[in-house]
């Protein structure tokens, strides 16, 4: 197990220093000079002078952040420690920003691992092996510089847990560290459907962090709504069916969709969470630990399904916690988990122009490179995105089905 861990983590530090998103991970660049130079991480973040490797944002894509102040508390801390060590390198400064996502994503295969291993051995080096070899989980955290990983497992602590109070705390902190993760707050924490206080206790910890951060840094209290608001609201091109809209329209067929029509479908998420939340709870329970992964998995399937904006980043939700239920309960279901995590391979490495923008730092000259890619091959790229994204939601129904099937 250790051999494997350290070659996980061998294989992601390879790639961290010169590679990196040239939107979200300049994004984190600009975020922790900002912190310790006076700036807002809710205003528009400047390019930094030394540091900085992409400009790509425009009036439509303003170079900001929308998330809740634990990013932009650790990669404040993160600029800190690579001023006092002085060796003023941009390289050494990517390196930094990628070890508490690195070391996130190699501990959460550590923590599912040992969740496992008490129930299946054999399951538990399955999931070790999936998760830290899987090219998809390695490019979206040592190569793209996506945290979620932290948040899976900061939630994982909390299924894990057999303590109520400690459910609620990690499930709390989950959500604090990337605001996805309230969709697990109700199955994780409720008993059964009557027991509104501990999800909305764990919401509470969420809350009150912010807002004491926002307090101490003197943020304006309204940018918790803001956050919140852009993470429920975002649709347009991405991993799911509803691409169909943007798609269709991109090819004439489909008028734009109104604004109303647009603020109707990027909510629809919400109700219909809401109603497969209880749902879940009903049919499986969350005190039994089968039962509970079983909620989680299908709210991970209702909010894919229905979200009108799916990132790529958002599949390693279900890939967590699908790996566990396979390893463990039903080995039935490693076809279709595998089947979904090559569509969204294939969808990443398309949408992301074969991988080549992730190499923005060391190669500026990428954006003539997608721009060339677009004119000579655009309308077959944006296909492939498209059937992807389709296939990735199908395979997702596909998924919900056969879990609300089984007892």
């Amino acid at each position: 197990m250790s051999i494997l861990l350290l070659i996980g983590l061998v294989i992601r530090e390879f790639f961290s220093f010169w590679t990196g998103h040239p939107t979200d991970f300049e994004l984190w660049v600009r975020l922790g000079y900002a912190m310790n130079h006076g700036g807002d991480p809710y205003g528009v973040l400047n390019p930094v002078p030394g540091l900085s490797f992409a400009n790509v944002f425009g009036y439509l894509n303003m170079a900001t952040i929308a998330y809740l102040p634990f990013w932009p508390i650790l990669t404040g801390l993160i600029y800190l420690l690579y001023s006092l060590i002085g060796w003023n390198n941009r390289f050494f400064y990517y390196f930094l920003l990628k070890q508490p996502i690195i070391f996130g994503d190699v501990g959460l295969a550590y923590l599912m691992f040992t969740y496992a291993i008490s129930k299946s051995a054999r399951g538990a080096n399955w999931i070790l092996n999936f998760w830290l070899f899987s090219p998809f989980t390695i490019i979206i955290s040592s190569i793209w510089g996506m945290f979620d990983s932290i948040a899976i497992s900061l939630v994982f602590l909390s299924v894990a847990s057999t303590d109520e109070m400690r459910k609620v705390l990690w499930a709390g902190l989950g959500t604090f560290a990337k605001s996805i993760p309230i969709i697990y707050t109700a199955p994780i924490t409720m008993r059964r459907l009557k027991d509104w206080w501990p999800p909305l206790a764990s919401i509470g910890v969420a809350g009150g962090m912010s807002v004491t951060t926002f307090a101490i840094m003197k943020w304006p209290f309204t940018i918790v709504t803001t956050t919140l608001a852009s993470t429920a609201i975002k649709e347009g091109w991405s991993m799911s069916a509803w691409d169909a809209l943007a798609y269709l329209n991109y090819l004439g067929y489909l008028p734009p969709v109104n604004s109303l029509e647009s603020l109707a479908i990027s909510l629809l998420w919400v109700p219909t969470l809401i109603a497969f939340t209880c749902i879940a709870i009903k049919r499986f329970g969350t005190k039994g630990q089968y039962g509970l992964i079983q909620s989680v998995i299908v709210c991970t399937l209702a909010f894919l399904i229905f979200k009108a904006q799916v990132t790529e980043q958002y599949a390693l939700y279900l890939l967590a916690f699908g790996a566990i239920d396979v390893a463990i309960w039903t080995p039935a279901r490693k076809s279709l988990l595998f089947g979904t995590m090559v569509v969204a391979l294939i969808y990443l490495i398309m949408n992301n122009y074969f991988l080549v923008r992730f190499l923005s730092p060391i190669y500026p000259g990428f954006v003539s490179y997608e721009s060339a890619m677009n004119n000579a091959i655009g309308s077959i790229r944006n296909a492939v995105t498209f059937l992807s994204g389709t296939a990735f939601t199908c395979l997702n129904v596909k998924y919900l089905t056969d879990v609300l099937k089984r007892s």
